[in-house]
């Protein structure tokens, strides 16, 4: 073998062996890091509205094969519009395994059957958990209309939105004025929360997420 033979050969173990060394993550992690606009669903009764979105993306998707992707048990082939259904037990079980797969990067396919069948969007009420330093999103409660921390917020909303003709959120519809002299917490705010609490959002810097920790935590 001549000399540059030599180096070719020399340069592509090099390659080889670098490829082979590359520290490799879980699914979970990848998606972490690579699609913060999404999170794994974590629900665990195949009846919730998430896994059964899921199940029938994961059906649609396979729609024209005779064998389905992952072998799911109870998956069958349909030949008409795929009809809303409970998520099968090994629908989920395949989705928590394959998750925890360790794979190289963002570009193995498994990657992308994951994001695709086990992930919902990223949510106003997830950044709050994880970025809200210790925050909780407020209940509304069968007394929330005097409860403390309700008023609290109610209090700040109205002092920030005290010279505007209407405010951010239009709680006061047509009426601000009238509406930020209540004294209680008016159920149309605090709907409002929960409402802004389930937006998908996955960016801290806007308002969607820093009205909700600002508004709506306590």
């Amino acid at each position: 073998m001549g000399v540059a033979g030599l180096g070719t050969a020399t340069t592509g173990a090099i390659y080889f062996g670098t490829d082979l060394l590359k520290s490799k993550k879980t699914v979970s992690e990848l998606i972490k890091d690579f699609k913060k606009d999404k999170r794994l669903i974590s629900a665990k009764e195949g009846s919730d509205p998430k896994w059964k979105a899921a199940w029938k993306h994961y059906r649609e998707s396979n729609k024209t094969r005779n064998k389905d992707e992952w072998i799911v048990q109870g998956w069958s082939k349909v030949d008409g519009d795929i009809e809303d259904a409970d998520a099968p037990k090994d629908f989920i079980d395949k989705c928590k395994s394959k998750s925890s797969q360790k794979i190289v990067d963002e570009k193995d396919p498994l990657f992308s059957q994951v994001v695709s069948y086990c992930t919902r969007d990223t949510l106003v009420s997830d950044l709050i958990e994880e970025y809200g330093n210790g925050k909780k999103l407020l209940v509304k409660g069968s007394d929330f209309a005097n409860d403390k921390d309700w008023k609290a917020v109610w209090d700040l909303y109205k002092k920030d939105n005290d010279s505007a003709s209407k405010d951010r959120w239009e709680v006061g519809k047509t009426d601000w004025s009238s509406k930020k002299s209540e004294t209680t917490v008016p159920a149309e705010f605090a709907e409002e929360c929960l409402k802004k609490a389930h937006v998908p959002e996955y960016r801290t810097e806007n308002l969607s997420y820093t009205d909700v920790l600002k508004y709506c935590t306590k």
